[in-house]
């Protein structure tokens, strides 16, 4: 059984833009999936690729732990952490300084459906914590 698809193509394109992308699916045996795409294609992949690694990560949401300034912010920040980390070795943490603020986040999560159960757990220890969105990393 042979099964195509075709991206239908506008009346009136010229033989180059002909070459547009099509999708060709062969259900057999060995399945195949052909893709002729024009040129323009791949180098908007290319550039997102290269865009992708400039990046420092990916949105997403964390878990704020902390927050405070003032004269001895800073020791409470990584008392705070200390703490966390005890309590939730398997997180990982971080720690901004937003001038004045100590901040610290917690976890990297791509839905806030991920950060929303890790939340119900920190909130038990740590009542005042939130999620946030923010750039997380995807690989740790």
């Amino acid at each position: 059984m042979r099964i195509c698809f075709f991206w239908l193509l506008p009346a009136g394109l010229s033989a180059q833009d002909a070459a547009r992308p099509q999708i060709l699916v062969d259900i057999e045996k060995n399945s195949r999936i052909e893709i002729i795409q024009p040129p323009q294609a791949e180098m908007l992949l290319n550039m997102q690729i290269a865009n992708n690694h400039l990046q420092k990560g990916i949105s997403g949401y964390r878990i704020r732990i902390f927050s405070q300034s003032g004269q001895y912010a800073r020791q409470r920040a990584t008392e705070a952490k200390t703490m966390f980390m005890r309590n939730f070795p398997d997180v990982n943490t971080y720690w901004k300084y937003n001038e004045p603020n100590y901040q610290i986040f917690v976890g990297d999560f791509r839905t806030k459906t991920e950060a929303l159960y890790q939340y119900k757990q920190i909130s038990k220890k740590i009542p005042s914590a939130f999620i946030v969105k923010d750039i997380i990393n995807i690989f740790n």
